[in-house]
């Protein structure tokens, strides 16, 4: 039999225990032969009712249907047609299940256990070889999904990008570049657009350059609203002026360092990575500098990167915790070296997990591994250690205090990197978060108060935009984080509006005045982008609309402030009782639409709330600025899939195939 597809042309009624009746459900008649056997059912369908045959046997895949690769010929036959696409469809199959979804080798298709088991199968299986997956059908799909991605990008009027830096395991250097928008249902999009070779120098200017080459490729150069980077120095000046090429960038040199993005070993790989709960960031170390980063310009810092150099500010400026630390990666090191360890952690169902240097997540589960163990099975690892270590009833205060400390950091560089929801909301809401959480838990601390300290300093120093903003002094344009559109995201977003103000527990005039600057920025922003033919008549009348709005008039619900909350209260959880109202609004200018939004107590996801809403004013904003992501994560877990892909057997994989592979595998949801 062909397939499963004609069974709905015939049906089977068992009229004994062993004797069945076969029957034509388009002529009702019966197609079985004189000895029982349904094999003339095909003939029938093909003589009887060659419209129904030709409808099931010519449904080839697009590829083949296309003429995509060698496996379609331009025959015409019927018969020759039913065989060829039922091979097709299977070696298409194995190519984007198996090789793109899988990642598994190419030569899994010759191997004889594969063979045997597509055998196996109750079909005829015509072999394929992997040279044929490689030359012809790998690079179908990839030209498929750059066509679809092309045309998705022409209807799309903002984009941002999140760019940096990789090198694989030949020291080859590559430059990823991942395309983020809202669509037109309300959800964030995320394609990679290119995976492009970085040849030395690693310079700004390069950077720049390849950047502007792909851009031009797909005609979004005038679309692209945000450009999001790590701090390494390259980066800020590949984008500190823009897309075009500016002769003042000249005055500030060349700048030879390569990107952060060295090759990954494999263990690290096995250890660190979760593809499917991406955590981790890789820190730039040397070529780190202070983002002297503009409000007007194009590039914006990754918030999870800054965060972690928080971190790490905070980390190894605090003695206590440098000398515990030191215990744990001991620990850790030789905890991996050793067979007796092992025995002995398997025996108490528990783990010490592995440290990797470059990203202090890996400190903070190393710190949590080794509380799970518990003070007595820890003496009795360390009795196994060459170099024996004691770890005190202070230590263990300490590593308790840290866990503590760190653990809404920890929380939030998750949930910033997320894929299926926008992120730039986050940024100020988590700030505050961190700032009140310092401030709530210096009491309780009896060794670990200079790391609060050292935190909340950095705090203040690589967020000194939003600080500013919050003590409502005015940003300057070198302070980083000062770009308006976080504050606007976080108001614009259903499940924050301003509910986060209540944990600063700001004075009811103080209150007030930071949401209306809020407020204000957003009806600026409104007058100066948003040019929509059938606003721009009420823009001009939005700053005296607004100016006059008396506060009494937005809602109670949204306004009023809050006892203060738990310590360890749950990550961005606002309580509120008003949440049963729908969110809707008749033709109003700028600053009705905000109005009404403020008092709305709708606090549904924000795909549902801003698709069912009809402010159509502030909808064109949103789409704008829910475009941007508050980290580079997206681009990183492209590179956690290249390691994978370029595993130590694979390592002469040419660059052509390596690229299609990556970029069919981050794309893989258009296959």
């Amino acid at each position: 039999m062909v397939g499963e597809s004609w069974r709905e042309y015939f049906e089977f009624s068992s009229a004994e225990k062993n004797r069945t009746n076969g029957l034509c459900k388009l002529c009702n008649r019966n197609y079985k032969d004189q000895n029982g056997i349904f094999s003339n059912f095909l003939k029938h369908l093909k003589r009887v009712h060659p419209n129904e045959y030709c409808r099931i046997f010519n449904l080839e895949d697009e590829f083949i249907s296309g003429g995509k690769h060698a496996n379609d010929d331009d025959s015409t036959a019927t018969a020759s047609t039913t065989v060829k696409s039922r091979r097709n469809r299977v070696a298409l199959s194995m190519a984007k299940n198996l090789i793109v979804r899988c990642n598994l080798p190419f030569k899994i298709v010759e191997s004889a256990g594969f063979r045997d088991f597509m055998k196996e199968c109750g079909f005829k299986f015509e072999p394929i070889s992997a040279k044929k997956l490689k030359r012809d059908i790998i690079p179908s799909f990839a030209n498929n999904v750059l066509k679809k991605i092309q045309e998705t990008l022409n209807k799309v009027n903002h984009v941002t990008l999140t760019i940096d830096g990789w090198s694989d395991r030949r020291c080859r250097s590559f430059l990823g570049i991942t395309c983020h928008f809202i669509d037109d249902k309300m959800i964030p999009q995320a394609y990679l657009i290119d995976f492009v070779r970085l040849k030395s120098p690693h310079t700004g200017e390069n950077i720049q350059q390849l950047t502007e080459d792909v851009l031009d490729e797909f005609e979004i150069k005038e679309k692209v609203f945000k450009i999001i980077t790590d701090n390494a120095s390259s980066m800020i000046k590949a984008y500190k002026f823009g897309l075009l090429v500016d002769e003042e960038t000249d005055k500030y040199g060349d700048i030879s360092k390569s990107m952060s993005g060295t090759a990954p070993m494999l263990d690290d790989y096995d250890h660190d990575i979760e593809l499917n709960d991406f955590q981790v960031i890789d820190v730039c170390q040397d070529d780190d500098i202070d983002d002297p980063e503009d409000p007007a310009t194009l590039r914006l810092s990754c918030f999870a990167h800054t965060l972690q150099l928080c971190v790490r500010d905070g980390l190894k400026n605090s003695s206590h915790v440098s000398r515990v630390l030191g215990k744990c990666q001991a620990l850790a090191k030789f905890s991996h070296k050793s067979s007796k360890v092992a025995d002995l952690l398997d025996e108490l169902n528990q783990r010490i997990n592995k440290m990797n240097v470059t990203r202090w997540n890996s400190e903070y589960l190393l710190i949590k591994s080794i509380l799970l163990i518990g003070k007595n099975d820890l003496e009795s690892i360390t009795k196994l250690m060459d170099n024996s270590i004691t770890f005190s009833n202070n230590d263990f205060t300490v590593l308790e205090e840290i866990i503590n400390i760190l653990e809404p950091f920890y929380e939030i560089s998750i949930k910033c990197q997320a894929e299926a929801i926008v992120t730039a909301s986050l940024v100020v809401p988590a700030v505050v978060h961190l700032v009140t959480h310092l401030r709530d838990i210096k009491e309780n601390l009896s060794f670990c108060t200079k790391l609060a300290q050292q935190l909340q300093s950095s705090l203040e120093i690589r967020f000194a935009g939003i600080i500013k903003r919050l003590n409502q002094d005015e940003a300057e344009n070198n302070d980083s984080f000062s770009d308006s559109i976080y504050f606007m995201a976080a108001a614009l977003d259903p499940q924050f509006k301003f509910y986060w103000i209540r944990d600063l527990r700001l004075p009811a005039n103080a209150e007030n005045r930071l949401k209306q600057n809020i407020l204000q920025l957003i009806l600026d922003y409104i007058n100066k982008y948003v040019t929509t033919s059938s606003t721009n008549s009420s823009h001009q009348r939005a700053d005296q609309s607004f100016s006059s709005l008396p506060l009494s008039s937005l809602s109670s619900a949204t306004f009023s402030s809050s006892t203060p909350k738990p310590k360890r209260r749950k990550l961005f959880n606002y309580n509120d009782d008003n949440n049963d109202e729908s969110n809707g609004s008749t033709s109003m200018d700028a600053a009705n639409e905000l109005e009404a939004y403020i008092n709305d107590p709708v606090r549904s996801r924000f795909s549902e709330y801003w698709l069912n809403s009809r402010f159509s004013i502030l909808k064109t904003l949103v789409i704008r600025i829910f475009s941007v992501q508050a980290s580079s994560a997206p681009v990183e877990r492209v590179f956690s899939y290249a390691g994978l892909i370029l595993s130590p057997r694979r390592a002469n994989m040419n660059e052509k195939l390596f690229k299609d592979l990556i970029f069919l595998k981050v794309n893989q949801h258009l296959l």
